[in-house]
């Protein structure tokens, strides 16, 4: 009974959530014509019922917070930014001007796809997400991929949450689970990198997104369907398998798997570059969680501060990784499975950065790693806030909160305590959640 019963919570919640994509959209359309700016505000306004429509945990709080800086983030990049910033999100632009109605797009993109499969460019790829999207809402301003995108960004925290409820089974200290999602999601909603690049007439949100949706797919083996969503993601990016594949290891604990991967990657970057790749690939795994480099000055002027503060606080958790490490024998699986996936990923980013400069005829050397690496390094940042959470578990996070008296059980919200459902049908056990 108690089954059936969450099985039809479930299903309202799912069909709530379809006729809320329908209606979100149509109503910022509305004021979207009549002042683009009050237009962003109102959506984000109106993004809570969705938020609230989504299965987290139960903590009102860490959640409201969590919202409450995204949306004031994702505002101040909406003012501050162009959206169109680069030459790919020109491109992309481009085609929602290009062609004046859908029907006319879908032809061109299916014949791209006949006949340029094995090079084919990631233009009509991601243009069949969002051009639906501009098409069916009759919209032509740039400005109006940040609904889109900020959709995303909330399904990827939402994502990123659900697979660790699911399957992380790390040991962790004794009753500091809550900790570690509220951590999470609070970092995910709150990150600055998947803030700004939620902001730009960018692929790379859908491309997190759909590395969590692949690896989940994995997990519940429903091949048939990753395959279709791993061939989309790799006309995104070529190496989406990397990423994919890194979060499926984490959560099956395949270490020995993990490691014989690595040592594929290892051989192929000897082959293709020699030692000096390797020690790239060294360095970057590293940068993966100091870049933008704090050091530099000019990191710090007000279009990259955000993002630099964010590196400065993912330094202190790579120190405190270490720490733990050293310190606590429970916590060597994790942050050793964890690091070598960021190894894997890292080797793929330093071999699609020896291939850029190469084909540039520039010259290739000790730290060279390519182009826009502090972007490439999105897909894997929910690994990364994964082992910030759980570093945050296990160096007191419990006792710093209770003192702090924020993020806790007993903050009453009453709005949020009634919108969002405590969770029915399972519940923690060593670490882990456990299905009924």
């Amino acid at each position: 009974m108690r089954v059936d019963y969450a099985l039809s919570r479930s299903s309202i919640r799912t069909m709530l959530l379809l006729v809320y994509f329908i209606v979100l959209p149509l109503a910022g359309r509305g004021i979207f014509e009549w002042n683009e700016r009050l237009a962003l505000v109102t959506f984000f306004a109106l993004l809570l019922p969705m938020f609230a429509l989504l299965r987290w945990p139960h903590t009102p709080l860490a959640l409201m917070t969590g919202f409450i800086v995204m949306l004031v983030g994702k505002l101040a990049y909406a003012v501050t930014t162009d959206p169109l910033a680069g030459p790919d999100e020109i491109h992309y632009y481009e085609q929602v001007t290009g062609f004046e109605r859908l029907s006319q797009f879908i032809p061109y993109a299916m014949e791209h796809f006949e006949t340029q499969w094995m090079n084919i460019s990631a233009y009509p790829v991601f243009g069949m997400l969002y051009m639906p999207f501009y098409k069916w809402l009759q919209l032509d301003d740039p400005l109006a991929i940040i609904w889109l995108n900020t959709v995303l960004l909330m399904l990827t925290a939402n994502s990123a949450f659900r697979l660790n409820d699911r399957y992380f089974a790390y040991p962790m200290p004794e009753g500091s689970r809550d900790t570690f999602d509220r951590t999470l999601i609070f970092t995910l909603l709150a990150s600055p990198s998947l803030m700004y690049m939620s902001s730009l007439f960018a692929k790379d949100v859908a491309c997190v997104l759909l590395g969590l949706y692949g690896a989940s797919l994995m997990l519940r083996r429903k091949w048939l369907l990753f395959i279709v969503v791993i061939a989309y993601a790799t006309g995104l990016r070529d190496y989406a398998i990397v990423y994919t594949l890194c979060f499926y290891l984490l959560y099956t604990r395949r270490l020995k798997t993990a490691i014989g991967v690595m040592g594929a990657a290892c051989a192929v970057i000897v082959l293709q570059i020699g030692p000096l790749g390797l020690i790239n690939a060294g360095m970057l795994t590293v940068f993966l969680f100091i870049s933008p480099n704090p050091i530099n000055p000019g990191n710090w002027e007000p279009e990259l501060l955000m993002r630099t503060a964010e590196a400065v606080l993912m330094t202190a958790v790579l120190v405190a990784s270490v720490y733990q490490y050293a310190r606590r024998k429970e916590t060597r699986p994790f942050y050793t499975i964890a690091f070598i996936l960021l190894f894997i990923y890292a080797c793929a980013l330093v071999l699609v950065g020896y291939v850029t400069v190469m084909g540039r005829s520039l010259e290739y050397g000790l730290g060279t790693i390519g182009d826009n690496m502090v972007r490439k390094k999105l897909p894997v940042i929910p690994l990364i806030y994964t082992i910030c959470a759980y570093t945050f578990a296990w160096s007191g996070g419990m006792s710093i909160l209770k003192r702090l008296k924020i993020l806790s059980k007993s903050s009453k919200t009453v709005i949020f305590g009634r919108l969002l459902p405590s969770k029915i049908g399972s519940e923690s056990k060593g670490g882990a959640a456990v299905e009924r």
